[in-house]
């Protein structure tokens, strides 16, 4: 049985100001799921108030599910509110970053499927800032 916590375990800084808790290690069920794709990694992460996870993209499926905090979620030239709750899915090589919108930091739960070779990771990237529309009114 495989239990693992987020708060037991060490962060690494990742898009520069990423705390990421890496709970399924990148790349450590490679060999159980490979094929065209292979499930690559569970993570929880976080970025402080007036922080930004650096633009980033990679050959993945990724999906950020928002456990606490508010922010704005970029993908390419769109940008939505996020909270609580939403499940944000990010194509593969689309470039993409998240920053707090309030005085609290996004926590989010991160998992992919990769098609990326062994050893390959993020590619850091430019990616102009898109403001979202209003905020929408939500539970």
């Amino acid at each position: 049985m495989f239990i693992k916590r987020a708060d037991q375990l060490e962060p690494e800084i990742v898009h520069d100001t990423g705390a990421v808790y890496w709970i399924v290690p990148e790349g450590s069920m490679r060999d159980e799921t490979e094929g065209s794709s292979f499930f690559d990694f569970v993570s929880e992460f976080t970025v402080q108030p007036g922080a930004q996870l650096q633009p980033h993209y990679h050959d993945t499926f990724e999906f950020y599910y928002i456990l606490s905090g508010r922010a704005v979620m970029q993908i390419e030239d769109e940008a939505s509110h996020v909270q609580r709750g939403d499940l944000v899915k990010i194509p593969r090589n689309a470039r993409h970053t998240i920053w707090p919108t309030a005085d609290e930091e996004i926590r989010a739960l991160c998992f992919s499927t990769s098609f990326q070779a062994p050893g390959e990771r993020f590619v850091p990237c430019e990616l102009p800032r898109v403001e979202p529309a209003a905020e929408p009114t939500r539970p």
